[in-house]
C-alpha cells in the first residue's frame, strides 16, 4: 500500500471513530442521569423505543428489566465508568489524526496521556461494578459478564503495554497496541448500534438476546479489526522472506476452520430451549468473512511478489481459522458454576479473541523487530498512538 492509500486509511479510521464517538457521547453521558432523579429523559431508551417500540426497549428481556436495581444501587460507580469511558473514546479519535501527530506531537502525547488516565479509571470502575453485582438474569448473563471482564482487562493491558513500548522507543508496538485498545473501547457504542439496529431484522429476539448476538459478532470483529487495520496501514517489512508459502498451508488453515466450525455448531445444537440455536451464525459468519479477507490479502501480496506482506496475512489467517476451535475449547475452561449453556455461549463470545490476539502479537513483534533492524521505514500514516 502506498503512502496516499495509508493516509486515506488513517483519515477513514479518524472519521469512523469520530462518527461513532459523536453518536455515542451524548447517550453515554446521559445513561446514568435518570438514576439520580425522576423525570430525567433517557436518551438511549428513547432512541431504542422510537425505532423498535417500548416493549423491546424496556419490557421483559430488556436491560432495564433485569439490571435496574443493580444500576440504582451502584449508580456512582456506573456514572464514573460511563462518563469517563465516553470522554476517553472521544479523545481516542484524535489519536488517528496523522496531522496532529506530525504537526503538534506535544498535543498528540498529552491527548494520549489523557485517554490513558480516563480509560484506566473507567475500566477499573467497570471491573468493580462487575465484581459487586451478579450477572443479568438471562441466558446470556454469565457469558456476557465474562466477556465484559475480558474487555476491561484487554483494554487496560493493551494500552499500558503501548505506553511501555513507547518508553522503549518501540513505535511499531506502541501504535499497534493502542489501536487494539481503542478497538476494544469501540465495542461499547458498536454493541448498542447492533442491539438497536438488528431488531427489525430478527424481531423474534428480545433485547438481551440481541446483546448476545452483538457480543458474538464483536468477539471476532474487535481484535480482528485491530489486526487488519495494523497490516493495512503499514508498509510491509523488507526482510529475509523471498519465497511464497506453499499452498497446502492455506488449505490446512481452511480445514482447521471447517473443523472448528463443525465442532462449535455441534455444541450450540445442544443448547436448551429457549436459547436460539441460530446464535452460532453470529460467531461463524464474522469468522468466515475475516478468513475471506485474509485470503484476499494473501492473494494480492502473492500477485505482487510481496512475500513479507503475504506472511503477515498468513499469520492472521491462522488466527481467524483457529477461532471456532478456540471457542469450542474455551467452553471447557469456564468457571465451574457455569452451566453447559453458559459455557458454550461464553466460548463464542470470548474464545475467538485468543488466537486472533496471539497471531496479532506475532505480527506486531515481527514488524517491530524489522524496524529496529532498519528493514522497515515508519509509514507516513500508521495506526493510532498515544504516548
Amino acid at each position: 500500500m502506498d503512502n496516499d492509500k495509508r493516509v486515506t486509511l488513517s483519515r477513514g479510521l479518524f472519521l469512523f471513530t469520530a462518527v461513532v464517538g459523536a453518536l455515542y457521547l451524548p447517550l453515554a453521558l446521559n445513561y446514568t442521569w435518570p438514576l439520580f432523579g425522576t423525570g430525567v429523559p433517557r436518551w438511549q431508551d428513547d432512541v431504542n423505543t422510537a425505532i423498535n417500540g417500548r416493549g423491546y426497549a424496556l419490557g421483559d428481556g430488556s436491560v432495564d428489566a433485569v439490571r435496574q436495581q443493580a444500576y440504582a444501587e451502584h449508580r456512582v460507580v456506573l456514572l464514573v465508568h460511563t462518563t469517563l469511558g465516553a470522554l476517553a473514546l472521544t479523545l481516542a479519535m484524535f489519536q488517528f489524526s496523522a496531522r496532529i501527530r506530525e504537526r503538534w506531537p506535544a498535543v498528540h502525547r498529552w491527548n494520549g496521556r489523557s485517554y490513558l488516565a480516563l480509560m484506566t479509571v473507567s475500566m477499573l470502575t467497570a471491573l468493580i461494578f462487575l465484581y459487586v453485582t451478579p450477572p443479568a438474569r438471562h441466558f446470556i448473563g454469565p457469558a456476557f459478564e465474562t466477556q465484559l471482564r475480558g474487555l476491561a482487562v484487554g483494554t487496560l493491558a493493551s494500552a499500558w503495554y503501548a505506553l511501555y513500548a513507547i518508553r522503549k522507543r518501540d513505535m511499531v508496538s506502541h501504535r499497534a497496541w493502542m489501536t487494539y485498545s481503542i478497538a476494544f473501547m469501540l465495542t461499547a457504542p458498536l454493541l448498542r448500534f447492533i442491539w438497536i439496529g438488528i431488531q427489525p431484522v430478527i424481531p423474534q429476539h428480545d433485547l438481551l438476546t440481541n446483546i448476545g448476538v452483538g457480543s458474538l459478532i464483536l468477539g471476532v470483529v474487535a481484535p480482528g479489526g485491530a489486526a487488519v487495520a495494523f497490516i493495512a496501514s503499514r508498509q510491509a517489512p523488507s526482510d529475509e522472506v523471498n519465497t511464497a508459502a506453499p499452498v497446502w498451508r492455506y488449505g490446512a488453515a481452511v480445514a482447521l476452520a471447517v473443523l472448528g466450525s463443525l465442532t462449535y455448531t455441534g455444541l450450540t445444537s445442544r443448547l436448551p430451549e429457549p436459547i436460539p440455536h441460530s446464535l452460532v451464525a453470529f460467531h461463524l459468519v464474522p469468522v468466515w468473512i475475516s478468513i475471506a479477507l485474509a485470503l484476499i490479502g494473501v492473494a494480492r501480496a502473492r500477485a505482487r511478489d510481496n512475500f513479507a506482506r503475504e506472511r503477515q496475512w498468513r499469520w492472521l489467517l491462522w488466527g481467524f481459522a483457529a477461532a471456532p476451535l478456540s471457542a469450542s475449547l474455551y467452553s471447557l475452561i469456564v468457571p465451574p458454576d457455569f452451566t453447559a449453556a453458559d459455557a458454550i455461549i461464553a466460548g463464542g463470545m470470548d474464545g475467538a479473541a485468543i488466537p486472533i490476539t496471539i497471531c496479532f502479537a506475532v505480527i506486531v513483534r515481527a514488524a517491530a523487530r524489522a524496524r529496529a533492524q532498519g528493514r522497515s521505514p515508519l509509514a507516513a500514516a500508521e495506526t493510532a498512538s498515544a504516548a
